[in-house]
């Protein structure tokens, strides 16, 4: 699989004069290789040209990375990483977005680039479409995810705070099979929940708060993203006015979105709908951002979105109303473009979840 993905890039490499592609410690590193870890003070960097692909890698990482297949060039301490890559000076390099600073300047001050761009600038357009692989564990995630949100709501209890809450939420998800959050939970109470990513507080629920519970699982390096709304006892009619209204826009935009649409078209879906009723104001986020192995990734869902939406690409729909003070209301499924529109991912009831 990351042999087909690598080929893929150096057709974009030789479409776009690059003779280099650098990748740090990154999602793109995971894309390509399946090798995931953090970026530390050591450069340990995965190299593409036309001619070869290797690896860049302190000493203490070679047996790891020979279980990949991929030739490894390594360095012990005191040595110098850069003099070891086999760049040439006056290169067109692309560099991984992510990459820390100071690897790039020494890369700069050793081969004095000729064009320098990013990676993602055509290593998006190969990962913004899903293979068959990525959405079978996608699918397996999300079934993860909503167990492990329905096993939740038994342990919503009042007087216990927004992060002991949140806590418990991912507790749970390991105990169900994630191997981590994609995202630290967005779970917060009562007027807390206007502010659309205040993760939690100290802030203890208590009878009648409408509750946001935005969450997230990591299973086998991919994401998860949902958002839905519960209520400790009887919603009141406010609460439930709008929830219907973003109910609504959130359905628009799911059910009649379509194969080629641009990401602003998708948007304006759900924004009209709320625009309509008169919240436009209060709805003060994209409608929703592509997902995959980062939480967070191309195409995006916003007004300003000139990316068509093709066939195998996944994002969210989240559209939210946030009244300041008061409460914020926001109801979020993971979607899949297909031929005939959007195939949702999610299973969960979209109705206010009362306990």
């Amino acid at each position: 699989m990351t042999t087909n993905r690598i080929e893929k890039l150096r057709k974009k490499m030789k479409e776009n004069e690059i003779d280099e592609v650098i990748i740090g410690t990154t999602s793109n590193m995971f894309y390509l290789t399946n090798f995931i870890e953090e970026q530390m003070e050591r450069p340990l960097l995965f190299i593409i040209n036309n001619e070869e692909e290797y690896f860049l890698a302190p000493k203490i990482y070679e047996e790891q990375l020979s279980k990949l297949g991929f030739n490894i060039i390594t360095y012990g301490d005191g040595e110098d990483p850069y003099g070891k890559l086999r760049l040439k000076n006056q290169e067109n390099i692309a560099i991984d977005d992510q990459l820390w600073s100071i690897f790039l300047i020494n890369i700069i001050h050793r081969f004095s680039p000729k064009k320098l761009v990013v990676a993602s600038s055509f290593l998006k357009e190969l990962r913004m479409v899903k293979d068959n692989e990525e959405i079978d564990i996608m699918k397996k995630g999300i079934e993860i995810a909503e167990k492990s949100f329905l096993e939740f709501l038994n342990h919503i209890e009042e007087g216990k705070t927004e992060c002991e809450l949140a806590k418990t939420l991912e507790n749970i998800f390991y105990n169900f099979g994630a191997e981590g959050v994609s995202f630290a939970p967005i779970l917060t109470s009562g007027p807390n929940t206007s502010m659309p990513h205040l993760r939690c507080t100290d802030r203890k629920i208590k009878s009648g708060d409408v509750i946001i519970a935005d969450f997230g699982i990591k299973y086998h390096g991919y994401s998860t993203d949902t958002t839905r709304v519960i209520s400790l006892g009887k919603p009141s009619s406010e609460v439930l006015n709008i929830h219907n209204i973003v109910l609504e826009a959130q359905e628009k935009a799911e059910n009649e979105s379509k194969i080629n649409m641009r990401g602003k078209e998708i948007d304006n879906l759900a924004r009209e709908v709320i625009s309509k009723k008169g919240f436009g104001k209060y709805f003060i986020h994209r409608t929703g951002h592509g997902i995959g192995i980062d939480v967070h990734e191309e195409p995006y869902i916003s007004q300003d979105s000139e990316t068509t939406i093709d066939e195998r690409m996944t994002f969210t729909v989240e559209p939210g109303i946030y009244l300041p003070g008061k409460f914020g209301i926001r109801i979020e499924n993971m979607v899949m473009m297909n031929k005939d529109g959007v195939k949702a991912f999610n299973k969960l009831s979209k109705d206010i979840y009362i306990v």
